[in-house]
């Protein structure tokens, strides 16, 4: 058994040559490629370059035309206001203090104020051509009752602006940097999207008050300039290598990483391109070399090799390809992503999370003959399962890990790079990503080749959804 563990991984350090490894790497993290952001050239030149790095070593393309790697997501795209204030009563905010947008189209409305204390309260309100004036509860609840903001249109309103007061368990400051921040979705424009709505902060709780005391006649406005709302194409990389058991290559196993980052960016000193090496290059790099690997020694089980775009504005092209998969979910047993923050040392790998699927044993094993040993999620409560593509794979049951550096924290060891322009091919340890690289191989491998079925372990969160997806009985 030693013997056959070392000329398997003899065979893979003799693919994968470190110079050549690390060239992709040096092209996806120049500076000339702007940090790859979602929507741009550069990111399309990323793309371009790692589907024919699949050409080369022989992926069968599974890209929406015939021959192709790239499978294209729509999504519209929302630049912010350059300005953006809305006025109520003798009170003014403005979106480089104290407002955030949300929706609504250049120019401005004006109308009578309806402040509504109770949601309940819509049902015989007289909203027609009033600014519905409610306060905020819990800022997620808000976010997802659409019900609510639609009967707020249907019945005539012409905008809306809810109050962020005191007693918040989020701070305004993180509130308003992202949803004043570039956003993105799948799918066209619509028209809820122009409907007006933005927030404004009371941390006083004074207007809200005033409102709540005095509802006699008085007038809000929200004036917006500068906003974009446009359509964009950006696209998924994709290919395939059939597996070469008669029965097994049936079965796939997926092995992806998102290749964009988060672009340029001002107001960070002399450097504004955040070239993403750690996030997420060197996990596109792996996918790289894993197809260079297993063009040339394929599994038994067969292997679908995804680069997946916008991952940066909110786990986007991988949500699209589980909703739109080019080979059936119930026929993928496996998904192995690669995803990086960073890396706390260089003697290890970090599996998230340990115990949730039944291949740890293969991921301790492939991490021993490249060198590294193995740990689990050290800091649960950052979310980093929730926070990347292999949770995509898992709500619709496929079982899913993510292969990361070494994490043992969240420290200036990670918070120096993770999201900084100083995030640079010169700036990471290569001889630690060369073992990396190739135990994120060796472990693909490993379960591509089990004779045992991938799953979830018993009491799992994504269980049940496995269950259905595979229509497995209890």
């Amino acid at each position: 058994m030693s013997f056959s563990i070392s000329a398997q991984m003899s065979k893979i350090k003799s693919t994968i040559d470190p110079i050549n490894a690390q060239s992709h790497l040096r092209f996806l993290t120049a500076d000339e490629l702007r940090g790859r952001n979602t929507g741009t050239i550069e990111l399309k030149i990323a793309g371009r370059y790692i589907a024919e790095q699949f050409r080369k070593y022989g992926l069968d393309p599974l890209g929406d035309q015939e021959g192709d790697y790239k499978q294209k997501v729509t999504l519209a795209l929302t630049k912010p206001p350059s300005m953006a204030t809305a006025r109520i009563k003798d009170s003014v905010f403005n979106i480089e203090t104290n407002l955030a947008y949300i929706n609504g189209k250049n120019g401005k409305i004006e109308g009578p104020i309806i402040y509504i204390e109770d949601p309940s309260e819509l049902e015989n309100a007289d909203l027609k051509g009033k600014i519905v004036i409610m306060v905020i509860g819990d800022p997620r609840a808000s976010f997802s009752n659409h019900d609510t903001l639609k009967k707020i249109e249907e019945n005539g309103a012409v905008g809306l602006i809810e109050i962020f007061g005191s007693g918040q368990q989020f701070k305004w400051a993180d509130i308003s940097r992202y949803l004043n921040g570039e956003k993105m979705e799948i799918g066209k424009l619509s028209h809820e999207q122009s409907f007006p709505r933005v927030w404004v902060h009371d941390p006083s709780d004074g207007l809200a008050m005033s409102l709540k005391e005095n509802k006699g006649k008085a007038v809000a406005s929200v004036s917006i300039e500068g906003l974009v709302k446009k359509s964009i194409d950006t696209y998924n990389i994709l290919g395939k290598i059939e597996g070469t058991d008669p029965v097994l290559k049936n079965e796939h196993v997926i092995m992806c990483a998102h290749y964009d980052h988060v672009g340029v960016q001002s107001g960070k000193g002399l450097d504004s391109i955040y070239n993403g090496t750690r996030d997420n290059g060197i996990g596109t790099t792996g996918l790289i070399n894993a197809a260079k690997y297993f063009g040339l020694n394929p599994a038994k089980r067969s292997i679908i090799i995804l680069a997946l775009t916008a991952e940066e504005k909110g786990l986007l092209g991988s949500t699209y390809y589980s909703n739109n998969p080019k080979v059936p979910l119930e026929e993928s047993v496996f998904a192995l992503n690669i995803d990086n923050s960073g890396y706390t040392d260089t003697e290890n790998i970090t599996l998230l999370d340990t115990a949730r699927t039944n291949i740890d044993k293969l991921v301790y094993q492939a991490a021993k003959e490249a060198g590294l040993g193995v740990m689990g999620d050290r800091i649960p409560n950052q979310g980093y399962y929730e926070r990347s593509d292999q949770v995509s794979f898992a709500k619709k049951g496929v079982p899913a890990i993510n292969y990361k550096m070494s994490m043992a924290a969240f420290d200036e060891r990670i918070s120096t790079y993770y999201h900084q322009p100083n995030d640079e091919f010169d700036s990471v340890d290569l001889e630690y990503v060369y073992k990396y690289w190739i135990s994120f191989i060796r472990s693909a491998e490993l379960i591509a080749n089990w004779d045992q079925k991938p799953y979830w372990m018993a009491g799992d969160k994504f269980e049940e959804a496995g269950n259905k997806l595979y229509n497995k009985k209890d």
